[in-house]
């Protein structure tokens, strides 16, 4: 399953941050981003479970502000 975590971050935190995204266990990969939002964090985990370890982690890295997850969708032809 894929999640897809929008982040955004204080000002000048942006190495530090991106830093420590790449650590956690379930994130694929971690794009910076033009936007309302400062980074897309790709999760790529087998549970929702897993998933939500992942989001927790993401929230207690200091410099983040708000976060907000979409799920990907399998779709089934």
């Amino acid at each position: 399953m894929k999640g897809f975590i929008m982040i955004n971050i204080e000002p000048g935190t942006e190495k530090a941050v991106h830093d420590s995204l790449v650590k956690i266990k379930g994130i694929s990969e971690v794009v910076p981003v033009y936007g309302e939002r400062d980074f897309i964090a790709i999760a790529d985990v087998e549970s929702i479970a897993d998933l939500n370890r992942a989001v927790l982690s993401i929230r207690e890295i200091n410099g983040i502000t708000y976060t907000q997850t979409i799920l990907g969708m399998e779709l089934k032809f």
